[in-house]
Formats: structure tokens, C-alpha cells, sequence
């Protein structure tokens, strides 16, 4: 009867490690030249795009100061004037 606690495990084929190996330097060479590729395109554009201000979370609205009082002062003559309309302008009735 053989034990298996005994067993010496094989001993892995060395072209099937150096295939592995050269499969995972032809995949890094094919990545490295992609990245050359992508490269040479944007110099050819003459540099990298700017992103645009929305890609970069700015946002323009049209609420500058002078336009945020106005809101202001508007709402403030509306209220103003729905209590003058609920109390009387004279303050007597």
C-alpha cells in the first residue's frame, strides 16, 4: 500500500514556466506599445485635452451678487405688500 503523505509532488516542466513567462512579457510589450501609440497621438494633437468644467465639477450659473439682492428685495416688496394688503395701508380701518 503507498502512502500519500510519502508522494513527492512533480516537479513543474520548465518550458511550461518559461512559456508562461514569455506569454506575460509579450502581453506587457503589446500594453507598452499601445500606451506609445496613445502617446504619439497626442502629441500629434499638441498636448491632452483640457477637460471640460463640467467633467471637472464646475458649475456657472447666473446668480452673481447683483442678481441674488434683486431676488431679494423682490421677495421682501411681495411680502411687504401682502401685509400691507392683509392690515391696511393706513394702519386704521
Amino acid at each position: 500500500m503507498t502512502d500519500d503523505a510519502d508522494a513527492t509532488p512533480a516537479t513543474p516542466d520548465p518550458d511550461d514556466h518559461v512559456a508562461r513567462l514569455q506569454a506575460q512579457i509579450d502581453a506587457a510589450k503589446a500594453r507598452r506599445a499601445g500606451y506609445r501609440a496613445e502617446a504619439a497621438e497626442t502629441v500629434a494633437r499638441g498636448g491632452p485635452t483640457r477637460p471640460t468644467d463640467e467633467e471637472l465639477g464646475i458649475i456657472r450659473t447666473d446668480d452673481t451678487v447683483g442678481r441674488i439682492a434683486a431676488d431679494q428685495s423682490q421677495e421682501i416688496r411681495s411680502r411687504l405688500s401682502r401685509l400691507m394688503s392683509r392690515f391696511g395701508r393706513g394702519g386704521k380701518k
